[in-house]
């Protein structure tokens, strides 16, 4: 058995456990609360608990559950898992109550089914955390190269370096231009330190795969002619590595075409995204609803905040700023100011802490992301969304090219995919594939998933500076 065949069997058992162990907490639970003993054993709730996790299992593996690919930032997992948990709940449930097996309690049954969700998370994150440290410790990994040293070849590092589940080590670039040759490819966050070098050429191609052991050969040229993609795919089969190839669509048209079949030829058909009306009012009410609460939940630390402000450095408590919303409209933009008041409030943004306009206190409150409090009055004005793309200064906006300008398709957002990701400190419009993923797959279930998240991040201060 293969190393992700061992690891998804372990994984399948893990869900199964973590199921029989809801059931086991659910029964204890019922008995602590109740104070009364029930009219079955914990060893008749416990065979119930393993016939609901394998009902959980067939539900998981229905949302595709068990395989290595990732989504960006696991969110597209996360909500697949809900939906799994949801489906799996409910088929739990008519078997037990259409069943008569026990005399069931709908409390406890219920307690269980809650229960199995908040374990089923918190194993699958610790699985997810330990299988990538045993895997990366005992060098159990894919080693791969990347054909195409350019832009979208750095771009596939990237995602690499940020998704460690997925297993996959890059040896080595090589490239088509002589010049890169015996140059390194540095990103700060690819992990163990280190930068990758760009071998060589075609002539490279089987030394790379021998000497390094690679297996896995990621073809990035989508602007290359396809004879030249072929050849290179080609050659890498018969040095018997496997290849994935970027396709020519590969950017931000890739999230709006769809794959269809007629009669046996692949047609490549646009997709063009429109949320639900329902989705709209009900983003909207979330939106009041949530932003109203919090407003209102974080005054005392707001007015704890603007004093503060006022007593570390002269000037405005709060720093205002034109930027672009949804369809190109400009509004003023409202955070609690963290630099100096002479600053330029159209300069560049602030890559690190040690950046000297930023202000003592300020440091503090933009790595804990409380200077974006006052944007919640943005989202009452109906300007701004709890979760959306960042907005941008118009100047910024000027400058987008087409596929950029789907960002202003929908409401600006206090927290989105790219504010929970690790490259939140980087320019917005450098990483605008968070922004179109999120485009593309609105729903009220990916806006939860992501608020949960971004407290999560908040907290840890991942990116912030």
């Amino acid at each position: 058995m293969s190393n992700g065949g061992f690891f998804n069997f372990l994984q399948r058992l893990a869900d199964f456990l973590a199921v029989v162990l809801a059931f086991f907490s659910g029964y204890q639970f019922y008995l602590a609360k109740e104070l009364r003993s029930v009219p079955y054993s914990l060893a008749e709730f416990l065979a119930l608990g393993a016939g609901a996790g394998f009902i959980y299992l067939v539900s998981l593996h229905a949302f595709r559950l068990y395989e290595r690919e990732r989504s960006l930032l696991n969110v597209v997992e996360t909500k697949k898992l809900l939906l799994a948990w949801a489906v799996g709940s409910l088929g739990v449930l008519v078997a037990t109550f259409y069943s008569r097996i026990l005399d069931l309690s709908r409390i406890m049954i219920t307690v269980s089914l809650g229960f199995s969700l908040g374990i089923l998370i918190l194993q699958r994150a610790l699985f997810h955390y330990g299988a990538i440290r045993w895997a990366w410790k005992n060098r159990s990994y894919r080693k791969a190269a990347i054909y195409g040293a350019g832009v979208v070849g750095r771009h596939l590092l990237k995602r690499v370096a940020h998704s460690p589940a997925l297993g996959i080590q890059v040896e080595g670039f090589l490239d088509d231009n002589i010049t890169l040759w015996n140059t390194e490819i540095f990103f700060r966050d690819i992990g163990r330190g280190k930068s990758v070098p760009v071998l060589g050429g075609m002539d490279t191609l089987a030394q790379l795969i021998r000497e390094k052991g690679v297996k896995e050969v990621y073809v990035a040229m989508p602007t290359a002619s396809y004879q030249r993609n072929l050849e290179v795919a080609e050659a890498c089969r018969k040095l018997g590595a496997a290849v994935s190839i970027v396709p020519p669509t590969y950017g931000t048209l890739l999230h709006t075409l769809e794959i269809r079949d007629i009669g046996g030829i692949p047609v490549i058909q646009e997709r063009s995204f429109r949320p639900a009306i329902y989705y709209v009012f009900l983003k909207r009410f979330v939106d009041l609803l949530g932003a109203s609460a919090l407003l209102l939940a974080t005054l005392p630390v707001s007015l704890i905040v603007a004093a503060v402000i006022k007593l570390d450095s002269p000037g405005p408590i709060l720093f205002r700023q034109r930027r672009v919303g949804r369809n190109g409209a400009e509004f003023d933009f409202f955070k609690f100011r963290s630099m100096y008041a002479s600053t330029n409030p159209y300069g560049l943004t602030p890559q690190e802490s040690a950046d000297p306009r930023i202000t003592r206190f300020g440091r503090w409150l933009r790595r804990s992301s409380l200077d974006e409090l006052p944007q919640l009055w943005n989202v009452i004005r109906g300007e701004m969304s709890l979760v959306g793309p960042r907005p941008e200064m118009p100047f910024i906006v000027n400058t987008y090219n087409e596929e950029q300008r789907q960002r202003l398709s929908v409401k600006p957002g206090i927290t989105g995919v790219w504010q929970i990701s690790a490259v939140r400190g980087e320019a917005i419009h450098a990483n605008m594939e968070y922004d179109l993923f999120y485009i593309q797959n609105q729903s009220v279930l990916l806006d939860i998933i992501i608020m949960i998240k971004t407290v999560g991040t908040a907290i840890r201060g991942i990116g912030a500076v």
